[in-house]
């Protein structure tokens, strides 16, 4: 695809993200101690445009924010130079609560607002009256509240492509089957939401390539497959790339996919070919797994992750083989 002229991304169901490093394994039925407790804005719309943020690409989030939750996620995007088009309603932004015991988490997310028939109306005349341009990219992420209904994506997809913008689709079940079928440009999927979506168990790699095959022959134009400590890959009609990451200390997988989203996009914004667009990506993912919450890793933590990423591009044959051993122990990220 062409360079990109600015950003915008999608959260409709964003969160405040508090984040519970404990003292020791956790304890059921007993006491667990916290030793760091961190407070960051949430949901993966927002992280997308977070990262982004950071990366220096021009960005505007658009989101639901309302009560008191809403109050603080005003307060931590402005910390962070976050730009954001705040869709006000009347219930309280959700929470979610990562407990973080050495390599493993424990989450709790609350379900969230309900969207009113009104504030959903709110949403379609901004979509209206939004300088949405041919040459952006809109990022579509995440799970969605509750009265907003599961078609509200595809929807959106419409819209947006209507005006020649390029779409970006990262969601789960059935947010993601309606999506997809409007054909987004790009989906960024890992292995476990490909199989949901799909409806397939991936066991082999051949039902994987074919799966990934019969997507982009509907129209989507690349497919980006995150495969956690396995590395990442993307897949389209004409070429295929394969990265491989180092091994790091883990700190924290939340928010990783958006990360890796947000480091291919950069690239793209920056008019770099797929192959460095996928290893910023990589690299983007990977210094992420080593800060703490939601926290975004810094252009220098994602540079000096940069030089250890490997990129090449594969045939099927090769494909084939290298996910013979990948699926033997999958990740997701």
């Amino acid at each position: 695809m062409n360079k990109c002229n600015s950003f915008y991304t999608v959260s409709l169901n964003p969160s405040i993200d508090y984040s519970f490093y404990l003292s020791d394994e956790i304890l059921y039925d007993d006491i667990n101690r916290v030793k760091e407790t961190l407070v960051n804005a949430g949901g993966k719309g927002l992280n997308v445009a977070r990262m982004l943020t950071k990366l220096h690409c021009k960005c505007v989030a658009i989101t639901f924010l309302g009560g008191e939750n809403g109050e603080k996620l005003e307060t931590l995007l402005n910390q962070e130079g976050v730009e954001y088009i705040n869709i006000k309603i009347k219930e309280n932004v959700r929470s979610v609560y990562n407990f973080f015991s050495k390599e493993k988490v424990l989450r709790f997310n609350e379900t969230g607002p309900k969207i009113s028939h009104s504030e959903k109306n709110k949403l379609f005349k901004l979509f209206d009256n939004i300088n949405l341009n041919s040459g952006d990219i809109l990022v579509i992420s995440g799970s969605l509240p509750a009265g907003i209904g599961t078609k509200i994506y595809p929807q959106i997809i419409k819209l947006a492509k209507d005006k020649g913008v390029y779409t970006v689709l990262d969601s789960d079940r059935e947010a993601f089957k309606e999506g997809i079928k409007e054909i987004p440009d790009i989906i960024k999927p890992n292995l476990w939401e490909l199989e949901r979506v799909s409806q397939q168990k991936i066991s082999t790699p051949e039902t994987l390539y074919n799966i990934l095959e019969n997507l982009c022959k509907k129209g989507i134009s690349a497919i980006l497959l995150t495969l956690g400590s396995k590395g990442a890959l993307y897949f389209s009609v004409d070429y295929i790339y394969y990265a491989s990451v180092p091994k790091t200390r883990v700190e924290s997988t939340v928010g990783c996919g958006d990360t890796f989203l947000a480091g291919y996009l950069s690239g793209v914004y920056k008019g770099e070919p797929t192959g460095k667009c996928l290893r910023l990506a990589a690299a983007s993912g990977t210094a992420k797994v080593m800060i703490k919450g939601t926290l975004m890793p810094s252009d220098k933590e994602i540079t000096q992750i940069y030089k250890e990423i490997k990129v090449k591009q594969v045939k099927k044959e090769e494909f084939l083989r290298l996910f013979k051993d990948i699926l033997a122990t999958p990740e997701s990220l």
